[in-house]
């Protein structure tokens, strides 16, 4: 690799967050619990996401001796299946039944195991990009991008003082990924794409008569980033629900510096939070 020139060597990691029209890189300093440096990449017309991230990769700020570490984080369609059930000779084929639509030909089909709530947690990223980034970082480590943030999410309800039941709503560039457990299991996680805020309330509502919740006792959680600010949905909610709650992201991960990294995205301080 080249040398920055910087003779004093603080070793870093480099996050890599895909998405479906571009991506991000996260620089951050693990020890301190500081973001260095971020930035975002929109395709341009005509563009593959694999050829883009080679070029961005290729340059001294994200290809040099103090990034030590790399964590990939994709934001692909995901599934999950109870650990005791899951085979790895089986993983692309279920992967296949749940997502009919996709294109498996162009497709790996990884897996995070998530040990505290004894499922597996199935995504997909195409071979190109994968094979764009194992060029340049050859250990580099590829996670689902809800899979840590399920794992943050149980702690949190774990460490609840508050009795009844909670559904958490996690709110994501276009869609919402809707978490309830049940004693330390995981009894629901599913993510809604939506094109409105009255999408977005009537799978909340869906969801929670179809899991028999009670409008008076049990609680809606809203898991924000620091950028949304809007409170429409919450309130909303209100309407229906007696117990709302929005926590900031300092709540849900408390005494991590790297919480008050605004331009940090809740699933990557999820999956660092891990490393720390």
């Amino acid at each position: 690799m080249p040398v920055t020139g910087n003779k004093t060597f603080h070793p870093l990691s480099l996050s890599i967050r895909l998405y479906a029209d571009g991506f991000s890189f996260f620089v951050c300093n693990l020890q301190a619990g500081s973001l260095i440096r971020g930035e975002h990449f929109r395709l341009e017309d005509g563009q593959s996401i694999a050829s883009r991230l080679a070029k961005e990769l290729g340059r001294p700020d994200y290809f040099n001796r103090q990034i030590d570490q790399v964590f990939v984080l994709v934001c692909s369609p995901s599934t999950r299946v109870p650990l005791e059930a899951f085979r790895r000779e089986e993983a692309d084929s279920l992967y296949e039944l749940t997502f009919a639509q996709l294109d498996m030909k162009t497709l790996r089909v990884g897996y995070n195991i998530l040990p505290h709530l004894e499922v597996v947690e199935l995504y997909s990223i195409s071979h190109y990009v994968e094979e764009a980034i194992l060029q340049f970082y050859p250990t580099a480590r590829f996670f689902g991008s809800r899979a840590m943030l399920l794992e943050r999410l149980l702690r949190f309800d774990e460490e609840a003082t508050d009795s009844g039941a909670c559904l958490y709503v996690c709110a994501e560039d276009e869609a919402y990924t809707l978490v309830a457990f049940d004693k330390g299991r995981l009894r629901f996680a599913n993510t809604f794409l939506v094109a409105s805020e009255t999408d977005a309330l009537y799978y909340i509502l869906s969801v929670w008569k179809r899991l028999d919740m009670d409008a008076i006792a049990d609680r809606l959680v809203f898991i924000q980033s620091h950028s949304a600010s809007d409170t429409s949905l919450p309130e909303s909610a209100r309407s229906y629900i007696r117990n709302v709650d929005t926590p900031s992201v300092a709540t849900l991960f408390s005494n991590v510096a790297l919480a008050r990294e605004r331009e940090v995205p809740l699933d990557l301080m999820a999956l660092l939070l891990n490393r720390l």
